[in-house]
């Protein structure tokens, strides 16, 4: 029996040492709750995609360190599992309906380093995926952020029926008036929870992206839709938010609004939102269908 092994390292941010604790995803049918198809062209094809995807979201919420994908293959498929290990971690923190999921999850996962193996058993390839995620917070400090947003929510007061615009200046209000910028750690790559809800919402001090994930999950509890985007702004690395108003997006920068003191940033439409430029994903054409910009601010 011989075995083969290949190793990969994804990094988005710095690493992360994490305690060991692993979890395996059996691929096999369950309940899942959106449709994925993983590229037909590669070497290996998940028949139940839907459901290797949905269990992998499920550990990385629950913050598991290391994330095994077992499967059985008639041929090598070493060759194509870096792609593969990306598609499936794009997928499983694409955009779903829970405030949890989608931009809130991928913003909060620094990258990841991933194993593969596979060996020769009973004339097939038995394969191995294993996937280290690097996390900026803890499953303990995830369900504090929970409690904090349960909190937020009731000091908002909200009307039974408030508008979506009424719920996004409520919501967003609260964090610029409540979070201030982390000036002691902005170049502190390994201080990771300023980039994170948990350090908006616990410590009250949060950088860029950290406010973005934190409008975005209060909005999204308020069931505003919203988007974390990145990009530069005066020539530096930031981040920010989109935010859908009757079907139309608008520009929102709460750190700005944070640091300003105002509201100069929020609900602006392109020509009213300068000096800040987007990465390429969110000029596409796909983000750009999906998130059709205002022509004019509110």
């Amino acid at each position: 029996m011989r075995a083969r092994r290949k190793r990969l390292t994804i990094l988005a941010a710095a690493v992360l040492l994490i305690a060991a604790c692993a979890a395996v995803i059996a691929v096999r049918a369950s309940q899942p709750r959106y449709h994925y198809e993983v590229r037909r062209d590669l070497s290996v094809y998940f028949a139940n995609a839907d459901s290797v995807i949905e269990k992998l979201r499920e550990c990385l919420k629950r913050r598991q360190e290391i994330i095994r994908i077992s499967y059985r293959a008639h041929n090598s498929s070493l060759d194509d599992l870096d792609e593969l290990t990306r598609e499936l971690m794009g997928f499983a923190c694409a955009e779903t309906d829970r405030p949890d999921e989608g931009d809130y999850l991928g913003c909060q996962i620094g990258g990841y380093n991933a194993d593969f193996s596979e060996q020769k058993r009973d004339g097939e390839n038995a394969c191995t995926i294993e996937i280290r995620p690097i996390y900026f917070t803890d499953e303990e400090q995830e369900e504090a952020v929970s409690r904090e947003v349960g909190e937020v929510l009731e000091r908002l007061e909200l009307a039974e029926g408030s508008s979506d615009e009424e719920k996004g200046r409520a919501g967003y209000g609260y964090i610029c008036d409540n979070v201030s910028y982390d000036t002691i750690h902005r170049k502190n790559d390994s201080h990771r929870l300023r980039s994170t809800a948990y350090g908006a919402l616990c410590y009250k001090r949060a950088t860029c992206l950290g406010y973005a994930v934190t409008v975005y999950r209060l909005l999204r509890e308020l069931g505003v839709e919203c988007r974390v985007v990145t990009g530069t702004a005066k020539g530096e690395y930031h981040a920010w938010n989109v935010i859908c108003i009757d079907g139309l997006w608008y520009n929102a920068d709460a750190t700005w609004d944070s640091m300003n003191g105002g509201r100069d940033f929020f609900l602006k439409c392109p020509d009213d939102f300068p000096e800040h430029e987007r990465e390429e994903i969110f000029s596409s054409e796909s983000f750009a269908a999906a998130c059709p910009m205002a022509e004019r601010s509110l």
